[in-house]
């Protein structure tokens, strides 16, 4: 017994040792870093500096082989490329400069700054290069959200790097509202003029169809026209899309249109809608009390959030609207401002008729988080009676109705009702839960709140979350790929409540974690924002430079159609025939609506092919069987082909309800 205390008051006095050894070696260490940094202190510099400037200089070599090396499709293809003999001589002399600069110039902020600067422009580089591949229909849903997900990681360490003490020296930095006012028209404008320019390339190329453009660009003539949204290529007859989607809202447009009178107008305006934006922020800001380098930090933030411009190259749409209408709605919200309040909350409704969930959402919001009640039920009650009554007209005006398909998993024994959907929902939330998070639908959600790092997650108030219940009807809960993908339309709404509930996140932390988030945050959805948009501007800018001649071609073959012609085209070239009343489409997927026509495709005065799809049956071979051997080819040029009818029909001209 005794031996065996002996031996464990051996074993304690080894353990003490060694504690002691490795308490007394931790000090030292720390004596000695403490000391080295105090020396380097003399020349404003530290051992965390010295290895951030060792990362700064391998960051800009990295640029520099970025730039040099061009596209590439491997690994091996990209280290075969290397210049070795700049690669290590950039990283050392950059390194070398960075040390001497800081210690000469005695300014702190040097290597901060070039490793913030150096690693957002690799962190782009590496977005423009892996977005390469991105004619992949799946590449934006799966590896390049996860892609960006891990350049996320790197931009919060680095930030919490830079935030810790202030390293940037942001803290002394003054920029008044004043600035930021003008900061937001710069974005404003060169934002409208770039992806105005941009997107319109795509109709110059013949690269926008009838579905969502060509509906657009014969809607806005009749408008001008008659003042009325008829169209033919909806759905096959003469109708009003108040039949399809209840949106007096496109009256806010025509005025510009009568001066314009073309479809770029549209693309134009369109960008100036999503830009103007930036102007609801600045005034959100200056409403919550941030200063003008924060204004400016969320107007960047607004800019370039990934989905907004993106998916303005998915041709021209009314929901893009709803981003600035619900922006601006939130000013008057947090101003009290009911002339404003209500003015911008029928504006919101008129764009659509589901953006009446937007405005539901909304009021419950300014309830039971901003305790105005009142308020909060007229809104309510103003949102659910325009609802019902948009439902209505599209019911009278269509054959359709309200889109309830998209919903189609929820219907209970062919109960297409929203009745059935709630039903399903409540009587099996799992079900629900089950279709909603997949892993189909987990990069769109990475696509839409990384952006902003997830802050509206980190809000302590839980009734703020309900700015984001939109989220799950509108996408999350749907069947079809489009709505859970930020290339179409059906982001806009969402990214606004995503973006307003960030900004109250923000505005609650401390000045430095608010630091560490907004610069996470910027980094990363400029890298994202890259990643999506340079491919498209790399294709439309592409096919313009290499085939302008033969689209020159086409429009002369266009341009020998009548305006008082019936006339039944390829897709592609709808969108440029909107000057023409009876318009038909092809491929057409409205055949059943045929016999409310008093023209029909199969009888038109011209038909032109786009022989781009010649072998395929949903365009030329179809329109070719529609033909028959009642036509003769009358013109040719680029990829079109012009047929008219031998013997012409006579157009019976019938009431359309009003």
């Amino acid at each position: 017994m005794a031996k065996k205390n002996t031996a464990a008051q051996e074993g304690n006095a080894a353990a003490r040792e060694t504690k002691d050894f490795v308490r007394v070696l931790d000090n030292t260490l720390l004596s000695w870093i403490d000391q080295a940094n105090q020396w380097l202190g003399k020349f404003k510099l530290s051992l965390d500096r010295i290895v951030a400037a060792m990362f700064s200089s391998l960051m800009l070599s990295y640029v520099y082989q970025l730039t040099q090396n061009g596209e590439y499709g491997s690994l091996q293809e990209y280290v075969n490329r290397i210049n070795y003999v700049m690669f290590i001589p950039i990283a050392v002399i950059a390194f070398v400069v960075l040390i001497l600069l800081t210690s000469q110039m005695k300014w702190e902020p040097l290597i901060p700054w070039s490793l913030l600067v150096f690693s957002l422009a690799v962190t782009i580089l590496w977005a423009m290069t892996y977005s390469l591949p991105a004619d992949d229909a799946n590449f934006f849903k799966t590896n390049a959200a996860y892609f960006m997900i891990g350049v996320g990681v790197y931009d919060v360490v680095l930030a919490i790097w830079l935030g810790q003490g202030d390293k940037l020296g942001i803290s002394g930095l003054r920029i008044s509202r004043r600035a930021a006012l003008i900061a937001a028209g710069v974005l404003f404008v060169a934002s409208t003029v770039a992806f105005g320019y941009f997107t319109s390339l795509k109709y110059e190329a013949y690269n926008t169809f009838t579905f969502d453009f060509g509906i657009f660009t014969q809607m806005f003539e009749r408008m001008a026209e008659t003042g009325l949204p008829y169209t033919t290529v909806e759905r096959s007859y003469m109708m009003l899309h108040y039949g399809v989607h209840f949106s007096p809202f496109f009256y806010v447009f025509l005025p510009g249109y009568y001066i314009f009178r073309s479809p770029i107008y549209l693309f134009y305006v369109q960008a100036a809608g999503i830009a103007a934006g930036v102007f609801a922020v600045w005034l959100l800001a200056g409403k919550l009390g941030l200063s003008g380098k924060l204004t400016l930090a969320l107007e960047t933030l607004y800019i370039f959030y990934p989905c907004l411009f993106y998916g303005s190259f998915y041709d021209f749409h009314e929901n893009k609207f709803l981003t600035p209408l619900i922006l601006f709605l939130f000013y008057f919200i947090i101003s009290k401002k009911p002339v404003g309040i209500f003015g911008f909350s029928l504006l919101l409704l008129t764009v659509k008729e589901d953006a009446a969930i937007y405005l539901m959402v909304i009021a419950v919001f300014v309830m039971i988080n901003r305790k105005e009640i009142f308020t909060g039920v007229a809104m309510l009650m103003m949102a659910i009676v325009y609802f019902v009554l948009a439902q209505q007209a599209v019911a009278h005006y269509g054959v359709e109705g309200v889109m309830m398909d998209r919903l189609k998993e929820y219907f209970i024994n062919g109960d297409k009702s929203f009745g059935s959907i709630i039903k399903a929902v409540f009587y099996d939330l799992g079900y629900a839960i089950r279709q909603m998070f997949t892993a189909e639908k987990f990069p769109f959600v990475v696509w839409m709140f990384a952006p902003v790092l997830f802050t509206p997650f980190m809000t302590k108030k839980i009734s703020s979350l309900v700015l984001l219940l939109p989220i799950l009807p509108i996408n999350l809960m749907q069947y079809r790929s489009e709505q859970f993908d930020v290339y179409y339309q059906y982001t806009y709404g969402v990214a606004a409540l995503i973006f307003i509930s960030a900004v109250f996140v923000i505005v609650k932390l401390s000045p430095e974690k608010r630091r560490v988030v907004l610069t996470a945050a910027l980094c990363l959805t400029m890298a994202m924002s890259v990643m999506l948009n340079a491919p498209k501007i790399k294709t439309v800018t592409k096919n313009i430079d290499q085939f302008k001649n033969s689209y020159d071609q086409v429009d002369a073959v266009l341009d020998q159609i009548p305006d008082d012609a019936t006339v039944t085209a390829s897709d592609a070239f709808v969108p440029h025939l909107y000057r023409i009343k009876w318009l038909f489409t092809a491929p057409d997927y409205y055949k059943k609506n045929w016999e409310k026509s008093p023209v029909k495709p199969y009888n038109a005065d011209y038909v032109v092919i786009d022989t781009r799809y010649k072998n395929n049956e949903k365009r030329g071979v179809y329109l070719k069987e529609l033909m028959g051997s009642n036509y003769t080819l009358i013109a040719k040029g680029g990829f079109a082909e012009l047929y008219e009818r031998k013997i012409k029909v006579a157009v019976t001209e019938v009431e359309v309800t009003e």
